[in-house]
């Protein structure tokens, strides 16, 4: 009996003691600092769930940022047919600028702000007011300056691409499409093929080294040519077909020359299509903008004498005749 009592007092006593020393022990457990890292305490099922969900997320990176880009792009583009912020921006300037009634000088202005309201883009209306300027502003330069490129309606519409894919992105595909025309165009002349084929083949040339460039700058992440839309390249690439025109009424040197000429119109344009400040006054006076047009063309039209460039061709002779 003596001994059954002390054989529960002996285990009341350890029972005591190690209720005392748990809180120790735990509190000696917090004081360790445990240096884990995520891959010693997941299951080889959750490591491998782990290395998928950041393999996803190394991919899904730089296809937001390719998003957000394209996303920015569109909202100031104001080539694009619907883009919202461009649109909303144009149409708020609209409403700060409201219209008392209808007047004999201000019908135009009526129409267009109710065409906005009826869904027509804003940025469109503004292309259109903006496209019979440009074409006065390319005959000045051919009729006046004396730069000749490709025509009026190419350097204008190369402009308009330029505005689309910004200006520094679309010089950069340009000089790309000029450098791959004329190398092509050396290697094709020696097959001696036929026009159509030869002008296919070279289409086929400038392509196929756009693709590969476009495909470069996925690699290199280059999200500025990535967010070019297909069309004002499709423009620029057409310019081949141009190129090689030219070439079979004059040489190669002067086909250069007028594709230079081209870029250079093209490029003063694509800057007064992209001034802000250019787009409100024509959406605001739609009517001055179209009547200044045309007066500009009839008094080109009156012009007759040397041009600018042509006075700096022949100096030598008329300084000979005073």
């Amino acid at each position: 009996m003596k001994k059954f009592i002390l054989t529960l007092i002996l285990l009341a006593s350890l029972v005591a003691q190690s209720s005392k020393k748990t809180p120790v022990l735990a509190q000696n457990f917090q004081d360790i600092e445990v240096d884990l890292s995520i891959d010693d305490i997941l299951t080889p099922s959750e490591d491998g769930e782990l290395n998928e969900a950041s393999a996803a997320a190394k991919l899904a990176s730089p296809s937001a940022e390719i998003e957000e880009k394209l996303e920015e792009k569109t909202t100031h583009d104001i080539t694009d047919p619907n883009p919202k912020d461009k649109k909303s921006e144009l149409a708020a300037y609209l409403d700060q600028h409201p219209i008392e009634k209808l007047t004999l000088v201000n019908p135009l202005q009526i129409a267009i702000r109710k065409s906005i309201q009826n869904g027509l883009p804003a940025n469109i209306i503004v292309l259109l007011l903006l496209f019979p300027l440009i074409a006065a502003v390319i005959a000045a330069s051919r009729h006046v300056i004396g730069l000749k490129g490709f025509g009026i309606y190419i350097p204008a519409v190369l402009s308009v691409a330029f505005v689309s894919t910004k200006i520094v992105t679309g010089t950069i595909v340009f000089v790309l499409v000029l450098v791959t025309s004329y190398f092509s165009q050396r290697i094709i002349n020696k097959f001696r093929m036929q026009y159509l084929p030869r002008t296919a083949m070279l289409l086929w040339s400038v392509s196929t080294i756009i693709l590969l460039f476009l495909m470069l700058a996925s690699f290199i992440e280059q999200f500025s040519l990535l967010t070019i839309n297909i069309f004002p390249i499709l423009i620029i690439i057409l310019l081949t077909e141009n190129f090689m025109n030219s070439q079979l009424f004059s040489n190669q040197k002067r086909a250069l020359r007028l594709t230079i000429e081209t870029l250079v119109i093209a490029l003063i344009c694509a800057f007064i299509i992209s001034r802000e400040g250019i787009q409100k006054f024509v959406i605001l006076r739609p009517e001055i903008t179209l009547l200044s047009a045309a007066c500009m063309n009839i008094l080109l039209s009156k012009y007759s004498g040397l041009r600018l460039l042509e006075y700096l061709r022949f100096d030598t002779i008329l300084k000979r005749n005073k």
